[in-house]
Parts: C-alpha cells; sequence; structure tokens
C-alpha cells in the first residue's frame, strides 16, 4: 500500500510539472501585410508587382534590398514606438521614384502562453506618405486597421 501511494504522489507531480515553456505551435510575428495594385486611365484597378523594391526603416535596417518581382510585402511596426517610418522604392533603378511612408498605431501586447510568450499588436489610427519628385504612391489605403499575426491584407498600395 506504502508503494502504491507513493507512486500515485510521483506520477501527480511528474503531470503537475510537465514544462509548457518548450513549445510553441502558433505564429508570434505581427506584421503588416501589404499588397500592390494599379489602375491604369480606362481599365480595372488590379493586382501588379513590384520590381526591384527597396524598403527600409529610416534609421534602422534595410528590409528589402532590390527584391524582383514581388505582389506584396511584410514587415514588423516598432514595438518600442507609437510610429514608425519607412523609406518606399518601389523600382530602384528609378531614383526619383520613392516615398517615406509613417504609421502611426497603438500597440498592446497580448499573452500567448509561457512557450510562446507575449506578442504585440497594433491599432493603425493612420498614414501618412510623402511622395518625392515622381508619385511613388498613387494611391494608400488600409484596408484593416488592426496588425495581428493573421494573414489579412492591411494595406492596399497602388503603383
Amino acid at each position: 500500500m506504502k508503494y502504491i501511494l507513493l507512486t500515485a504522489c510521483i506520477l501527480t507531480l511528474l503531470i503537475a510539472c510537465t514544462d509548457d515553456t518548450k513549445l510553441c505551435d502558433v505564429d508570434t510575428r505581427t506584421e503588416v501585410r501589404v499588397r500592390f495594385r494599379t489602375k491604369r486611365p480606362g481599365f480595372v484597378e488590379k493586382d501588379t508587382t513590384a520590381t526591384n523594391l527597396i524598403l527600409l526603416a529610416v534609421g534602422k535596417d534595410k528590409i528589402y534590398d532590390s527584391a524582383k518581382t514581388l505582389r506584396g510585402m511584410q514587415f514588423s511596426l516598432d514595438r518600442l514606438s507609437d510610429q514608425a517610418s519607412f523609406y518606399f522604392q518601389p523600382d530602384a533603378d528609378s531614383v526619383g521614384k520613392a516615398a517615406t511612408i509613417t504609421f502611426y498605431y497603438k500597440r498592446q501586447p497580448k499573452f500567448i502562453s509561457a512557450g510562446c510568450g507575449v506578442i504585440m499588436t497594433y491599432a493603425i489610427d493612420s498614414v501618412k506618405y510623402i511622395n518625392d519628385t515622381r508619385a511613388a504612391i498613387k494611391v494608400l489605403i488600409v484596408n484593416q486597421h488592426i496588425v495581428t499575426t493573421g494573414n489579412e491584407t492591411n494595406i492596399s498600395i497602388t503603383l
């Protein structure tokens, strides 16, 4: 009887102390997802690609450097600030065709689990862009204001 009780206690301890921090089966990347559109006069707006695209976070690293034929892009916002600016050039060969895009947003940390930790979600308040000499961006539309781990398109850019 002593051994049965001791074995039951040990098994209970082992089950209760399983480590939940080893495995995270949830996508924890919260990224802004952008798709590219085009509209020619007299035609319907449709999806398009950007060639030789350059995107860099102002004052930080390059995110895309002469990326070939992208239908869209993904990038993270600043986790420590309520705004982030990006230099966007849809064609590296067109030097004057660039824009600076600034996102204004609210951050909200969300606890997932001990294994996954905390993710940051964002609620985009507004987006401002300044085109350089020629229009890099004709129209920028915020489709989905909440940036989460989901696969929704947050921004549509008409080139």
